[in-house]
C-alpha cells in the first residue's frame, strides 16, 4: 500500500507537535499497534529535537508515564528471556507430534491462548515451562491459567507473571516454578485469581 503523494504532503506540512498528536491518536486507535503502542511513542516524544515542540500537544506526564513504562517492560522481557524458551519445532518435539508441519501444534495451542508464545525475529518463542515432557503434553494448570489471564492476547505480561517472584510463594519463587514442581495446581489458581481480583 502508498500513501497519496497528497497525504503524505499534508502529514509533511504539519507542524511537529500537530504531527506527533496525530501519530498518537491514530496508535492508540489501532488494536494492532497495542504491543507497540507505549514504546513508539515513548520513543518518539523522548526524541531531542522533537521534546519541546510536542510538548504542546502530549502533556509532559504521559511521556514520562510512557517512558517509565518502556523502560519497565524492557526490565520484564529481559527477565523472561534469562528463561529457557522453546521455537515451534521443539515445542513439536516435546509433545511428540507427528504434525508434517513442525509449526502447527505450537500455533495451534498459542492461537487457542493455551500457551504463552511471543514473535521474535519473525519466529515464535515458547517459555518451556508450560510443557510437561514426561507426559509430552502442555501442564493443563498452565493452559488453564494462560486462558483465564489471556495469554493470547497479552504474552508478554503473562509470561512476566508466571516467570516473577510471587509475594505469595517464599524464596522467591515464581508461578512457573511451582508449575515445574508439579503438584501445586491449587496454589497456582489461587495466585491467578488474586491478580484477576485486584
Amino acid at each position: 500500500m502508498s500513501i497519496d503523494h497528497d497525504l503524505g504532503a499534508e502529514l509533511r506540512a504539519l507542524p511537529d507537535g500537530e504531527f506527533f498528536a496525530l501519530l498518537a491518536r491514530e496508535v492508540a486507535n489501532r488494536e494492532s499497534m497495542s504491543s507497540v503502542r507505549d514504546a513508539l511513542l515513548s520513543l518518539v516524544a523522548s526524541g531531542p529535537t522533537l521534546s519541546a515542540s510536542i510538548a504542546s500537544a502530549v502533556p509532559a506526564h504521559a511521556v514520562t508515564e510512557s517512558i517509565a513504562r518502556a523502560r519497565i517492560e524492557t526490565t520484564a522481557r529481559q527477565a523472561i528471556f534469562e528463561h529457557p524458551h522453546l521455537e515451534a519445532s521443539d515445542v513439536a518435539d516435546v509433545l511428540r507430534s507427528r504434525d508434517s508441519n513442525r509449526r502447527s501444534p505450537a500455533s495451534r495451542l498459542r492461537e487457542r491462548g493455551d500457551i504463552v508464545g511471543y514473535e521474535i525475529g519473525g519466529r515464535y518463542l515458547y517459555p518451556s515451562f508450560q510443557f510437561d515432557s514426561a507426559t509430552a503434553k502442555v501442564r493443563p494448570v498452565v493452559a488453564e491459567i494462560n486462558q483465564l489471564l489471556n495469554a493470547k492476547h497479552d504474552p508478554w505480561g503473562v509470561s512476566s507473571w508466571w516467570i516473577s517472584p510471587s509475594g505469595w510463594l517464599q524464596g522467591g519463587q515464581s508461578p512457573a516454578d511451582l508449575a515445574a514442581e508439579g503438584g501445586q495446581d491449587d496454589r497456582i489458581r489461587d495466585i491467578a485469581h488474586d491478580l484477576m481480583a485486584d
